[in-house]
């Protein structure tokens, strides 16, 4: 930590003092973090294909379906800007590339269960708000809720095939400040731990609403 600290102190000392940057600016507004974590995967549950002959009461089971996304690893990055002391706007890009795996299995003439693996670049682009709770504010740990709403887009393996849909996301997380400055136009720089629920409607899941969790560790800078 204190290795980290130091090198965050000597990348701000090496930022120019801008007479265009004072504490009444826009600029002052502004913070960015890029990190990276971990996107859960969703169960699409079993579906079976079936067969009606006449004459038959019931469906003829020819084989049984059971589809997944896995979870993956992720990129992230926020672009936030400050209302006030307690309220930001952040615009918010998320990138994984889970699997998308559907196995095959009793089938109705014996065959043997398969797996069919198929790679899915996703990208989640969204806007919401941040609430800081400074009433649970430990030194310079600053916990605090988000919520927003976004795009869904997911891009098949080889291009061939492009889902679109929409998201919604609650969630909440800490930053903590390891290195502060009373002039310049970086201000702070520090860690952000961000845990969000998301939900998803439209893109390889269709007509349904997926439930994933992300959680993401970051690195921000204030200006």
């Amino acid at each position: 930590m204190n290795r980290l600290r130091g090198l965050l102190a000597i990348a701000l000392l090496g930022v120019p003092h801008l007479a265009l940057a004072q504490d009444t600016g826009f600029m002052h507004r502004l913070e960015v973090s890029a990190g990276g974590g971990y996107f859960t995967g969703t169960s699409f549950g079993n579906a079976s294909a079936t067969l009606r002959a006449n004459g038959q009461a019931q469906p003829y089971a020819l084989f049984t379906t059971e589809s997944a996304l896995t979870g993956s690893l992720a990129g992230d990055f926020t672009l936030g800007a400050r209302i006030n002391r307690r309220w930001s706007v952040d615009g918010h890009f998320l990138y994984s590339r889970p699997s998308l795996e559907t196995s095959v299995r009793d089938d109705a003439e014996g065959a043997a269960a398969i797996t069919v693996v198929e790679r899915i670049d996703q990208f989640l682009i969204d806007a919401g708000v941040l609430f800081r709770i400074d009433e649970m504010r430990i030194k310079r740990l600053t916990p605090y809720a988000a919520g927003g709403a976004g795009y869904l887009r997911q891009l098949h393996e080889g291009y061939a095939l492009i889902d679109q849909g929409h998201l919604y996301h609650l969630g909440g997380g800490v930053t903590r400040d390891l290195v502060m400055r009373t002039h310049g136009i970086v201000r702070a720089a520090g860690l952000r731990a961000d845990a969000r629920m998301y939900f998803l409607a439209g893109g390889v899941v269709n007509d349904r609403t997926a439930r994933h969790g992300s959680f993401t560790a970051s690195l921000f800078v204030r200006f």
